[in-house]
């Protein structure tokens, strides 16, 4: 028999909600009037979740290391998350500097409280939190000598823009060797694309103090963020040039820059359209009229290829939500 999951109805708003939890021993306090399944931060397990389903050679069992590329990948939560849980190489593009200071503490948390972590890992209540779940194959993955080791993804601290796109139609050779007049043509974008950003301080989740005489406090890891970053020409060329599938969640203004890298790397894809920007970009048309609200946005997207497919994400609260995922597969190439 087919087994259902409760849902509750809001009577205010007839919202629909998770059961609450069940009673939990005393020595576990954590979880008193959680709504924790209904954060929006959920949404990233989600897009973990179809990512996985729909593209399953990322966690094959091959020799050959699987690369992402996590297009405005903001905090970072989606690369961390493939990264340190399924073993994938997804690197993080993206000109503010990522932030995965919650995702380790909440991971210590859980470690450091494996009872709390199995209340957590409980699907269907208000209590239930993904990471929990996923914790014995984060585990599983991270472990050496017995301690658990998380560790950064790589950082292209670059633009995703209709900048990038052309200057890869440029350059880009299915030849591993570049010669040195293709070679110079990026060299010269990616100095120009540095000095774009360098004095772009943001790091997601906040900036920096305005006064930048006064010291930084540094952050744990930060170290280690710096080492992740691909600042050389050559290497970050040879990253794109590695890729085997490009994922935008909610990407913002990189949004269609990163369909058009995609479609023209030929790689597999997914996308998860948010934000319109129509004043950023006037010249987007669709039914002779500017695309100005987020379904106007997916079907104007969706007239880049015909075989550009389309779901919804499973989010539990959807009202506000942009949810709808825009994809293809290696075989739509064909």
């Amino acid at each position: 028999m087919m087994s259902r999951q409760c849902v509750f109805i809001d009577n205010k708003n007839g919202a629909p909600s998770l059961p609450p939890p069940a009673p939990l021993p005393s020595l576990i306090p954590y979880n008193e009037g959680s709504i924790r399944a209904l954060s929006r931060r959920n949404r990233v397990y989600v897009y973990r979740d179809f990512l996985l389903s729909k593209f399953p050679h990322m966690t094959s069992s091959s020799d050959t290391t699987c690369n992402i590329l996590d297009v405005a990948g903001g905090r970072g939560d989606l690369s961390w998350i493939l990264h340190n849980i399924d073993g994938i190489n997804s690197i993080i593009a993206d000109p503010r500097i990522p932030n995965h200071k919650s995702l380790i503490k909440s991971t210590e948390f859980l470690l450091a409280h494996p009872e709390e972590a199995a209340v957590r890992a409980v699907e269907g209540v208000v209590t239930h939190q993904p990471l929990a779940k996923l914790l014995p194959r984060l585990i599983e993955n991270n472990n050496c000598n017995g301690q658990t080791h998380l560790s950064t993804p790589f950082h292209l601290r670059m633009h995703v823009d209709d900048n990038l796109v052309e200057t890869l139609k440029r350059v880009f050779s299915s030849d591993e060797h570049l010669d040195d007049e293709r070679m110079g043509i990026w060299d010269e974008y990616w100095q120009q694309e540095t000095c774009r950003i360098e004095f772009n301080k943001v790091v997601y989740g906040g900036t920096p103090s305005a006064d930048q005489s006064q010291p930084q406090k540094k952050e744990v890891g930060d170290a280690q963020k710096r080492k992740q970053q691909i600042t050389n020409s050559r290497n970050a060329y040879d990253t794109i040039q590695s890729l085997d599938y490009i994922a935008g969640f909610h990407p913002d203004q990189a949004t269609e820059a990163a369909i058009d890298l995609a479609l023209f790397l030929k790689i597999p894809w997914s996308v998860v359209p948010c934000c319109v920007f129509p004043r950023e970009f006037p010249n987007r048309q669709i039914n002779d009229s500017r695309v100005k609200n987020h379904s106007q946005l997916i079907e104007y997207l969706c007239t880049k290829h015909e075989k550009i497919r389309k779901e919804t994400l499973s989010f539990v609260e959807t009202a506000t939500a942009k949810n709808v995922v825009l994809y293809m597969l290696s075989e739509d190439y064909d």
